[in-house]
């Protein structure tokens, strides 16, 4: 609509001046200002109307934003699996989650990207650690968890800095926090966790989002980590504690009964 009303305004203008330009001036001056004035009626009109589409687009009832985060489904197959008790050394070489069993590249895909998922929302969490630190079902496993990776470091000679101690004890909290939202999650959904012996059952997805977690809270939370240490053990990497950490309290709170109340 704009390109219509503007063209033959300017057709409009060039003829009047191309009159009063014949008038005045000549032919030569005529000639300049008829073909200013039919250039001036193919371009502006096409600049002002890329300018009104590209607003409407910004502002119209399709738009979203460029980045933004919508997750995806639950996979049409999350297959059970038992979820042994964690140890630091499952982690030592840095495999792919489950690559003992035989996964299909598809169905790790899609694990993996619903795994990507819940494992932002966690992430996101806001408050995490003080909404678990007043929690009493949620808040006894995560010291346990932090007590079981203080325990690892001991056992490795490692000695902690008393200035750094509470931030490394922080940084294993909040990872121990988010093991237990995972957990507490994969209860709502399943109702109480079967265990076979040891080993609660869980669903694939769960060991994709720790190594998510973990992925994130490794370079994030290392600095705090070497904080608290005053001799690093030659037998452990320090990143390890997170998933460690993580996993720890994640098979910690699948005992006993659902929460009462979640929100991630």
């Amino acid at each position: 609509m704009y390109r219509l009303t503007t063209r033959p305004v300017i057709l409009a203008a060039t003829v009047l001046f191309g009159f009063l330009a014949l008038a005045r001036s000549g032919v030569l001056a005529t000639i300049v200002v008829l073909a200013f004035g039919l250039v001036a009626a193919v371009v502006l009109p096409r600049r002002a109307g890329r300018r009104a589409s590209t607003f409407a687009a910004g502002r119209g009832k399709g738009w979203t934003p460029s980045v933004q985060h919508a997750e995806l489904p639950a996979p049409a197959d999350d297959p059970v699996i038992e979820f042994s008790q964690p140890s630091v050394e499952q982690f030592t070489g840095h495999l792919p989650p489950l690559s003992h069993l035989d996964l299909s590249s598809g169905l790790r895909g899609q694990l993996d990207g619903f795994a990507l998922g819940r494992a932002k929302r966690i992430l996101e969490a806001p408050d995490l650690l003080n909404h678990a630190a007043a929690d009493p079902e949620s808040w006894p496993k995560i010291e346990a968890a932090v007590n079981a990776s203080l325990a690892l470091l001991a056992s490795k000679g490692a000695e902690l800095v008393p200035d750094g101690a509470s931030r490394l004890k922080e940084a294993l909290a909040l990872c121990a926090a988010q093991g237990v939202l995972l957990a507490e999650w994969r209860q709502l959904e399943d109702g109480q966790t079967t265990w076979s012996g040891t080993s609660p059952q869980v669903r694939a997805s769960d060991a994709f989002a720790i190594e998510r977690i973990a992925e994130r809270m490794k370079r994030r939370l290392l600095p705090d980590l070497f904080a608290g240490i005053s001799r690093r053990p030659a037998d452990l990497e320090l990143a390890l504690l997170v998933p460690f950490t993580l996993s720890t309290a994640f098979y910690m709170r699948l005992s006993g009964e659902p929460p009462k109340a979640f929100a991630a």
